[in-house]
């Protein structure tokens, strides 16, 4: 009994199985109407889309005596944020909305994978002119820079104030007393050696020129391929459909 049941499931399901079949036949030509039109439409689109010049500005942030000026990855957050965008766009001339597409602002990152840290910060640009996107990658880059400047200033401000001082005690030391004066110098050597050494102290700077890089351009193929597929699918459903509600049910 039980395999009688079995066999008699087994055939209900080939005839739905033959009927799908017989469906997706008759609606081939809906289907094929389909995939033509989505992977024209997807074809289309993409020769309509430009190919674009990505550049690359690669900046290193300066340091006073051996400390940041500022956390890279806060830089990163500044120079995406609504404010950063609105002043680069009004020194280049293009609207925020537009610019804010065109660029992007990520830390490079170095370590292993579970203790990453940030060592610079890479600026990235596309437009389709080559000229276009170094004068966006420099821009943002520029404006990065300049806000540092004004940290790298304030930072150096008191080691500057206090080697003008040591200097000018030194002059006024009497030649008699020679155990302050070699003092004053020692504390002195060190304060230049500090504030001048590139090791220490260095302004936030670009790590090299900014030049035109790679041109990317649409992949045509894989969107036209993608649309064809999803308009298949849509297809074969919709005559699947058709099929089911135009057999008359028992």
């Amino acid at each position: 009994m039980m395999a009688t049941e079995e066999h008699e499931e087994t055939l209900e399901a080939n005839i739905r199985l033959d009927g799908f079949f017989k469906w997706v036949w008759r609606g081939k030509w809906l289907i094929i109407f389909l995939v033509i039109v989505a992977a024209g439409v997807a074809a289309a689109m993409g020769l309509r889309n430009p190919a674009l010049t990505t550049t690359t500005a690669l900046i290193e942030v300066g340091q006073v005596w051996g400390k940041p000026l500022k956390d890279i990855y806060v830089t990163v957050e500044t120079a995406n944020s609504p404010g950063f965008i609105e002043d680069v766009a009004g020194k280049t001339g293009l609207k925020p909305a537009q610019l804010r597409r065109s660029f992007q602002v990520a830390p490079v990152e170095s370590g292993v994978p579970h203790s990453l840290y940030a060592i610079l910060i890479r600026v990235t640009a596309k437009s389709e002119s080559a000229d276009e996107s170094v004068k966006l990658a420099q821009a943002v880059a520029d404006e990065i820079i300049a806000r540092h400047e004004k940290l790298f200033t304030d930072a150096i401000a008191p080691h500057l104030e206090r080697q003008h001082q040591l200097e000018q005690r030194l002059k006024d030391v009497p030649p008699s007393d020679r155990d302050l004066a070699f003092k004053l110098e020692g504390e002195l050597d060190d304060l230049k050696a500090n504030n001048l050494s590139p090791i220490s102290t260095e302004r936030t700077h670009l790590v090299d020129k900014v030049v035109p890089g790679p041109v990317t351009r649409p992949d045509i193929w894989r969107g036209t391929a993608t649309a064809a597929l999803i308009a298949a699918i849509v297809g074969v459903a919709a005559a699947s459909l058709i099929g089911y509600y135009k057999t008359p049910q028992r």
